[in-house]
């Protein structure tokens, strides 16, 4: 199988410099994506103040993913021509320009809507492309948790991100609270650069820096898209749909209505919270087990949870809590094993088309996970909505892990698969 050029800087594992530098371009996507979830944060201010219907308040947070996946199809490829160091010089400071201006110019949603746009395509263009420097720059038996790292990074920055805005917003209106979340990302700037500079960027010649579907015609890419798919479906469900889970659990266990949906959010909070450890773990067991086996128990443990969760409502608080956790940590841990196996099954020559296809198609699964489940709960209805929607997950786990058993994806890491 392809894999990226390794060039003279790839390092054996993630110890020694490599190390180092791996942790502060981590700590530097940290801190660029501070602002990430200010919005979020800041979400019931924005729609008094604009005067938005839920619809346009959902329409104003879409936009940050719409910005991702579009320009995920033209920007991922175009670092196969320019290489992806320059994309990130340009994308770093397009988030941070982008969130800095949507505090201190948005008064409607127009405004609103192309200024998150802009901040998605930036956060595109710094993530996928650093994803790619730090598989060249660590060899196969360390990549894995390299990746991990840097995937755990973007994870841990949207509860940060929240709490921190959230926090400033105890003492100030959420313009201010945004704009100085904002500034401090500007922070990173200098040290992105910096760290990114030291990495070997040598395009391949013969890339257009265009789209190249025909990319999915491999069966290894194809099956490893479709992993990553199930796995954003079930995270962007689970993130969503968890918190009114456990608030029903709760209301029909006798809590007012207001007290479960503070104690649904806390657990719901800690489960996620838990799960963003996930991808640098389930990234450093890929580096022992092969991807394929890693990925694969991963899918299991997240399966036999989201069948299991629905059933146990009547069961002690302290085990549906343990549960909870371990699915939110399953539905995040395999994150950074197809982030880091598209490296590893893709043409080197065409791997900006295959990562943009990986992380455009990965995106519409999270998109449409929460709509689906949110969906089958009002079709089935009645006791058993909790059911059929949470087994939905598992049912599409599972064909995943089929799919990646069969074509035997990835089976490489220290001769296993």
């Amino acid at each position: 199988m392809a894999s990226e050029p390794q060039g003279k800087d790839a390092e054996r594992g993630a110890g020694g410099p490599g190390l180092v530098w791996l942790v502060l371009l981590s700590l530097s996507l940290f801190v660029l994506l501070l602002p990430i979830a200010s919005y979020v944060a800041a979400l019931s201010a924005i729609k008094d103040e604009l005067g938005l219907n839920n619809a346009g308040a959902g329409a104003l947070f879409s936009a940050y993913l719409a910005g991702y996946a579009a320009s995920a199809l033209f920007l991922v490829p175009l670092s196969d021509r320019l290489g992806p160091k320059r994309i990130m010089y340009v994308s770093a400071v397009l988030s941070v320009a982008a969130h800095l201006l949507f505090p201190l110019t948005t008064h409607d949603v127009v405004v609103g809507v192309v200024l998150r746009a802009i901040a998605g395509v930036g956060f595109l263009g710094v993530y996928i492309p650093g994803l790619r420097l730090v598989a060249r720059r660590f060899e196969r038996n360390g990549r894995g948790s390299a990746m991990g790292l840097f995937v755990t990074a973007q994870y841990a920055s949207h509860s940060g991100s929240l709490a921190l805005t959230g926090w400033l917003m105890a003492t100030m209106e959420w313009r201010d609270a945004y704009t100085l979340v904002a500034g401090l990302s500007a922070v990173s700037l200098p040290l992105i650069f910096l760290l990114v500079r030291s990495v070997s960027d040598t395009p391949p010649e013969v890339s257009r820096g265009r789209l190249d579907p025909t990319v999915l015609k491999s069966e290894p890419v194809q099956f490893v898209i479709l992993g990553y798919t199930v796995h954003a479906l079930n995270l962007y469900a689970l993130r969503v749909w968890l918190p009114v889970f456990l608030t029903t659990i709760l209301v029909a266990r006798g809590f007012s209505e207001g007290n479960a949906i503070v104690t649904a959010a806390e657990v719901g909070g800690l489960a996620l919270a838990f799960g963003a450890v996930g991808p640098v773990m389930g990234g450093a067991v890929s580096d022992r087990l092969g991807r394929t086996t890693a990925a694969s128990l991963i899918l299991g443990v997240s399966a036999v949870c989201a069948v299991g969760l629905a059933w146990i409502g009547h069961w002690p608080w302290g085990l549906i809590v343990v549960v909870c956790v371990v699915f939110a940590w399953a539905a995040s841990a395999d994150s950074a094993i197809y982030q880091t196996g598209i490296t590893e099954v893709a043409d080197p020559r065409r791997l900006g088309s295959t990562m943009a296809l990986q992380a455009s198609l990965g995106l519409l699964g999270g998109v449409i996970g929460p709509v689906l489940f949110g969906g089958i709960l009002d079709v089935a209805g009645g006791e058993y909505r909790w059911v059929f929607a949470f087994s939905t997950l598992g049912v599409l786990a599972a064909i995943a892990i089929f799919g990646l058993r069969r074509v035997g994806v990835l089976a490489y890491s220290r001769g296993r698969g």
